[in-house]
């Protein structure tokens, strides 16, 4: 067995390797270092470098798939609340409110009960005050409806704003390396 003389790469001093050890450790600093034998040479490699680059790279890595999951979540939120939104008659789209539903419906229920009110006064046909029931109907039928999307709405992206939140302080606590 032949026996060599090498340099540490963590603090200079002299080692001896012997030609069967792959991997040692310097006695002096502490290093642990790979033994490379080329076919010209025999050197040393520092190890830790290399194992905090590894370390730091999954970090990074833990970071972008965090971001990745961020932007799916984004992404799914954005299609999710797309089902909410309503479409005026002009083709504006905009989110449900409660208070829009019910003051719209409750113009739509006062026009229907003065048109029902009005027809049979009048002495019209039945069908014509059935009509001001029919709108009564509509407008409470939307007004339910519109609370309810309004709800879900507010129910969708508030569980949205949590789970961003969970992932933002995920991606800040892996970037801090906590």
């Amino acid at each position: 067995m032949s026996v060599r003389k090498l340099c540490c790469q963590g603090c200079g001093a002299d080692l001896e390797v012997d030609e069967s050890i792959r991997f040692v450790s310097c006695n002096y600093c502490g290093a642990r270092l790979e033994i490379i034998r080329d076919a010209s040479t025999t050197h040393s490699k520092l190890l830790d470098k290399i194992e905090r680059n590894t370390v730091e790279m999954a970090g990074e890595l833990k970071v972008i798939r965090l971001q990745n999951d961020l932007e799916q979540l984004d992404r799914e939120w954005q299609a999710e609340r797309s089902k909410y939104l309503i479409t005026n008659k002009r083709g504006v789209v905009s989110e449900p409110s409660s208070a829009g539903a019910v003051v719209g419906g409750v113009v739509v229920v006062v026009f229907g009960i003065i048109w029902t009110v009005g027809a049979a006064s009048m002495g019209a046909p039945g069908f014509f005050p059935l009509f001001g029931v029919v709108f009564v109907c509509m407008a409470l039928f939307g007004i339910v409806s519109s609370l309810n999307k309004a709800g879900a709405l507010k129910e969708g992206e508030s569980g949205y704003q949590i789970k961003r939140r969970r992932l933002l302080d995920q991606i800040e606590n892996a970037r801090s390396g906590r």
